[in-house]
């Protein structure tokens, strides 16, 4: 019994070897990837390990060196049950750059494997896939034509904007190019088809207006060349497909027919396809199958809608959305409902093969160059090599319109061995400092990614840009090299120069200026308040904190060289580093008096403003005071008592004032005290004195507070007059 499926439900792997130096791919098993896994064709062994993937061949004549920009390892099991065995296995999937040697030539390569392992570690199978990292490219968002030199979005520029003047695109659906390297687009709502020399447009011509007479299109959505130069048009909304021999539409041909039959077509949409002879390929959406004629009567019109038995299966076509033939004419089609790229070696569905796109992918067209890179548009940009893994672009690709706006992708025809290709990374600078210092140095990667050696490197900075790089004169493809830029300006403003790099290039011809944007900037510096003044202070006690803000006022950025104060002042601030322009920073000043009495200083800010000072005042005052220095008790009968007088201590120290004693002269006694052997910060305590003459006349004395205070002993003058 014979079983039809989807396309996409079942895929086949078979080994390989590399068909192109380009790109290629192959299986490996058996072994370990730290350890080594053998690859059958080419015979070698390849090794992942520590973030990197190598592969080395038998006879030493092809290695790959890369490195992983990502990967992942998931552990899967099945089995179990009542009494079941679960059987564990790892994928590991990684996507890899770096460099292929083969006989003794490198180019910088981009790839993907998938290794299927168990809980041993020996591989079960695996397979890895590659192609040239410089994978130059045209595609359009429908309001521009775009190129970049690989699915990252590296070089990515732009030409045209949406409209229907000259440089104007309105729906441009497909491109294609002629033996030229002349850019053809289908400018599908503006009803015509544009050529233009370069993405700058020149030589910029059209051809066609609307309606559906000879010379007239009605939304053509596709377009193609074939090796004559003869323009093929998918003139959708007329439902024919044109031919005609140049842009002026020269011996205009047309093919037309609606519907299943022979000599019909569903839609007349994706934009053929050729063969080395000649032939004409063609989607056949609706029809769910791939259509081959001779020429434009349709002579020996032949169909591919499925695959032969395949292990008991049969596999056919969801919807087909575009189709490509490569050098040695086997056969690739885009299906679109079940994203995925199908390889036939011929109409008969010979070698029947399939990769999934995967489900973010929505083909819309499909195209392979000459080395068999096979370039897949639509929800994004995707790279199926040699139908062993898929590469898939970027965001940066398409940042501005998203990923769905990918339609016409069109590989640029590259010559063999495949040029050297420069990126920058990042691709400009900008920098902002202080005119009359140079700026920290800011680094820009240049690599090569192409296929060749980037000889003849040279490169220069001016306009206040000053640079120094570690590029050697050739720089090796898939290596790369440092420049390091500093900006010293000279006045106050912006500043634009450039860094101008010169070489043999093959992608941005023998000069490029990657922009370097600065600004001289100017500081400045208010410190608020101008002074701070200190009410009484307690000697030996320091103050609370006051604060002065230091104000980066210019427009650019502050630098503290240093702040001083000076006993009995102190300052703490959080004023190192760099003060942006309208920031602040903080000087937090104490007072700690060491005298009774008035004290003053300043706070001296040193910065790259100048000098900003400020004034400091403040006064000591005793950290223990008394209530009165100077008891008095008038005159009193020799052998009598007076009343009391009393003396207040009051403590204004932060911590416990501790007494060593408190005396009083003769003739006079402590009638009572409050204060014991301590007294607390900020507290009082009371001593009660009085006068007990034994002779007549005038006597003094002292009362004395012996303790730790900084100003020990205090002292009371007592007096009184016996009679």
């Amino acid at each position: 019994m014979k079983r039809t499926l989807a396309l996409t439900c079942f895929a086949i792997f078979i080994p390989f070897a590399s068909a192109h130096a380009d790109q290629g791919g192959f299986a490996n098993s058996g072994g370990s990837l730290s350890g080594g896994s053998s690859v059958a064709n080419p015979p070698g062994t390849l090794t992942i390990a520590g973030g990197t993937l190598t592969f080395r061949s038998t006879d030493g004549m092809t290695a790959i060196d890369a490195g992983f920009s990502d990967s992942s390892t998931v552990e899967s099991c099945s089995g179990g049950g009542r009494g079941g065995h679960v059987t564990c296995g790892f994928t590991f999937k990684g996507t890899f750059s770096g460099t292929l040697t083969a006989n003794g030539a490198t180019q910088a390569i981009n790839g993907s494997t998938y290794q299927l392992y168990g809980t041993d570690g020996v591989v079960v199978a695996g397979t890895t896939g590659y192609n040239s990292a410089y994978t130059p490219f045209y595609f359009s968002n429908t309001g521009q034509i775009l190129r970049s030199d690989d699915l990252n979005g590296s070089n990515l520029i732009s030409y045209g904007t949406q409209g229907s003047d000259v440089g104007q695109f309105y729906g441009a659906y497909g491109i294609a190019l002629d033996s030229a390297g002349r850019i053809y687009v289908a400018d599908t709502y503006n009803a015509r088809i544009v050529r233009i020399d370069d993405m700058n447009g020149t030589n910029w011509a059209s051809f066609g207006t609307y309606g559906s007479d000879i010379g007239q299109f009605n939304n053509p959505s596709g377009v193609s060349i074939d090796a004559a130069g003869g323009i093929y048009v998918m003139d959708t909304g007329n439902a024919r497909l044109v031919r005609i021999d140049d842009m002026n539409g020269t011996n205009w041909t047309t093919f037309s027919g609606t519907g299943s039959d022979v000599g019909q077509f569903a839609q007349y949409v994706a934009p053929v396809a050729f063969d080395a002879s000649g032939r004409i390929y063609v989607a056949d959406t609706g029809n769910r199958r791939i259509v081959r004629m001779d020429d434009m009567s349709g002579a020996n019109w032949a169909t591919l809608t499925q695959s032969p038995v395949i292990y008991g299966y049969i596999f056919s076509f969801a919807s087909p959305m575009g189709v490509a033939v490569d050098a040695a004419g086997r056969i690739y089609i885009a299906d679109g409902y079940r994203p995925a790229v199908v390889r036939v070696d011929d109409m008969t569905g010979t070698n029947w093969t399939s990769i999934s796109l995967g489900s973010s992918a929505a083909p819309n067209s499909i195209a392979i160059d000459s080395s068999g890179i096979v370039l897949v548009g639509g929800g994004g940009a995707q790279i199926v090599d040699n139908m062993a893994v898929v590469l898939a672009s970027a965001s940066a690709l398409t940042q501005f319109y998203g990923p769905y706006y990918v339609f016409g992708a069109t590989p640029i025809a590259l010559p063999t061995p495949r040029p050297s290709a420069i990126g920058f990374s990042p691709p400009t600078l900008t920098f902002s400092q202080n005119i009359g210092a140079t700026s920290a140095a800011q680094t820009i990667t240049i690599a090569n990614f192409g296929g060749s050696p980037l000889n003849g490197l040279n490169l220069s900075a001016g306009g206040g840009f000053s640079e120094t790089n570690d590029c050697p004169a050739a720089l090796s493809a898939g290596s790369s090299c440092t420049v390091s830029v500093a900006f010293t300006p000279q006045a106050v403003g912006p500043v634009t120069g450039v860094l101008t790099v010169t070489d043999d290039s093959g992608n941005l011809g023998s000069t490029q200026a990657v922009p370097l944007d600065g600004t001289g900037t100017t500081p400045g510096a208010a410190a608020t308040p101008t002074a701070l003044f200190f009410p009484s202070q307690a000697v030996g006690t320091t103050s609370t904190a006051k604060n002065i803000t230091l104000q980066s006022t210019g427009t650019g950025p502050l630098q503290v060289t240093s702040i001083v104060t000076a006993a009995p002042f102190s300052q703490t601030n959080n004023c190192s580093g760099s003060i942006a322009p309208a920031a602040s920073c903080t000087i937090q000043v104490s007072f700690a008096p060491t005298a009774v009495g008035s004290a003053s200083g300043s706070v001296t800010i040193t910065d790259n403003a100048g000098t900003q000072t400020v004034g400091l005042t403040g006064r000591g005052s005793a950290p223990v005071s008394l209530s009165s220095t100077r008891l008095s008790f008038g005159t009193l009968a020799a052998g009598d008592t007076s009343a009391a007088e009393t003396v207040t201590l009051t403590n204004r120290q932060s911590v416990a004032l501790n007494f060593a004693g408190i005396a009083v002269s003769t003739g006079f006694g402590v009638a009572s005290s409050t204060c014991g052997t301590s007294v607390a910060a900020g507290a009082s305590c009371t001593v009660a004195v009085t006068f007990s003459p034994t002779t007549t006349g005038s006597i003094t004395g002292t009362l004395t507070f012996t303790d730790d205070a900084p100003n020990s002993p205090q002292t009371v003058s007592v007096s009184g007059t016996g009679q």
